[in-house]
């Protein structure tokens, strides 16, 4: 379900970053705070650089600016029968995948939804990299625990950090249980970059353990 909700998310943020796409922009709902609903067309590209979301009434109409600290949710909504409506929160995030380290943002993100758990909830966020030779929109994993405010990145399942396994056992360190799962390779690496998700249901399963 991961892939599909993926691939209709990331369809929808490259046609929003391309001015020359010839594609229909994403068609969406946005829920704000004070319970205002809003659909139209995305005009944002959700990356962890805006501190906005635009929505158009038609395709090509003019642009109304939302602040991300007043939005509830967005709802990206169904292309086809067959796939299923994305839903995005805005979330403060860490900014390093290290444990321990970094800062949080001051704005929040607009994190993806992909699973939704009893004590931990897993989303993907897209952030501008630079691999020193030009930017790319990355997909980042995220986890956030059910009391937690925050979310904290785990992998980078993009182009230039796929194999990151120390990275993601440094991100789960206050969880032993979970990083011997990693070292052992009961969760493998390539498992896990073609569902991220996966490593957040085993947390899941070890919080409800507890």
């Amino acid at each position: 379900m991961i892939k599909r909700i993926l691939i209709l998310a990331i369809t929808g943020l490259m046609v929003c970053s391309m001015s020359f796409a010839k594609k229909e922009l994403p068609r969406v709902k946005l829920i704000l705070k004070d319970s205002t609903a809003v659909e139209g067309y995305l005009r944002s590209e959700l990356s962890d650089r805006d501190t906005i979301i635009a929505i158009s009434p038609e395709q090509k109409g003019k642009k109304i600016k939302y602040d991300i600290k007043k939005v509830e949710k967005l709802l990206l909504l169904a292309q086809t029968d067959s796939d299923k409506t994305a839903e995005y929160y805005p979330i403060y995030v860490y900014s390093s995948m290290r444990s321990g380290k970094g800062s949080i943002s001051d704005h929040p993100m607009m994190l993806l939804l992909t699973y939704e758990g009893k004590n931990v909830n897993g989303y993907v966020g897209f952030v501008w990299v630079f691999n020193s030779v030009a930017w790319n929109l990355e997909p980042i994993a995220y986890y956030k625990l059910e009391e937690s405010q925050v979310a904290k990145p785990f992998l980078n399942f993009g182009t230039i950090f796929r194999k990151s396994k120390s990275g993601m056992i440094n991100s789960f360190k206050e969880y032993p249980a979970l990083t011997e799962k990693l070292e052992n390779e009961t969760l493998s690496t390539k498992d896990i970059n073609k569902d991220p998700m996966l490593i957040v249901k085993e947390l899941d399963k070890i919080l409800d353990n507890k």
